[in-house]
């Protein structure tokens, strides 16, 4: 990945609350940068520009936020708001941060590999967490832990988080015994119910015809 792809130009934002429907409309989405020691900033990016930022570049990369062309600032995608109806970019939070000072997010996890136990025995499985929330300096911040499904070579096989091979430097926030992945066993279909066998009884008998004697044989 290229430092450019890094690279967010925003304006300082003037506009706030129900107007910043006007900014929206013009290809705008508000924005605010904040951190330790610093007041918030309010700002504005293109939409389309930073829809490429999110689709492109990983969560916790750190970023290069230009503000009104000036000094850059090294910054973290902290939240994004989205519409809920349409998915359209709504609102992104910046956190700035110093390269020196440690702090903390969510690290996606990235699971490679082929679990033996799936190959050879069917297994299902059974993924416990996508994210890991760290604490480390910012210079270090990983894009991702890996989870190496390789080590799930029989059913019941599981990987714990105190399991993983984390980069020097990174605490990890999380219980060290739960559960990341595991391999369950295949689910067993039950057998099918004896389907009911219709028997098919004779048709009852028509009763006899009773036909009234001849006179002469009365």
């Amino acid at each position: 990945m290229h430092d450019d792809d890094k690279h967010v130009v925003a304006m300082q934002r003037s506009v706030f609350g129900k107007k910043s429907r006007f900014l929206r409309r013009e290809g705008w989405v508000p924005a605010n940068v904040y951190g330790r020691r610093m007041d918030s900033i309010p700002i504005q990016v293109r939409g389309r520009e930073m829809e490429w930022v999110l689709a492109h570049v990983p969560r916790t990369a750190l970023l290069s936020l230009a503000i009104d062309d000036g000094e850059r600032r090294t910054v973290l995608v902290r939240t994004i708001d989205r519409r809920p109806t349409t998915g359209e970019l709504y609102h992104v939070d910046f956190l700035n941060v110093s390269m020196e000072e440690r702090i903390r997010a969510e690290v996606p996890l990235v699971f490679h590999g082929e679990a033996p136990a799936a190959k050879m025995f069917g297994a299902t499985i059974l993924h416990a967490l996508s994210t890991l929330r760290v604490e480390v300096l910012a210079k270090e911040l990983p894009t991702a832990i890996e989870v190496d499904l390789e080590r799930l070579a029989e059913v019941d096989d599981a990987v714990h988080i105190r399991d993983l091979a984390v980069p020097e430097g990174v605490n990890l926030l999380e219980d060290p015994d739960e559960l990341v992945v595991k391999a369950l066993a295949p689910a067993v279909e039950e057998a099918a119910a004896p389907k009911a066998v219709e028997e098919t009884l004779p048709a009852p008998a028509e009763p006899a015809e009773t036909r009234e004697a001849p006179a002469e044989d009365r």
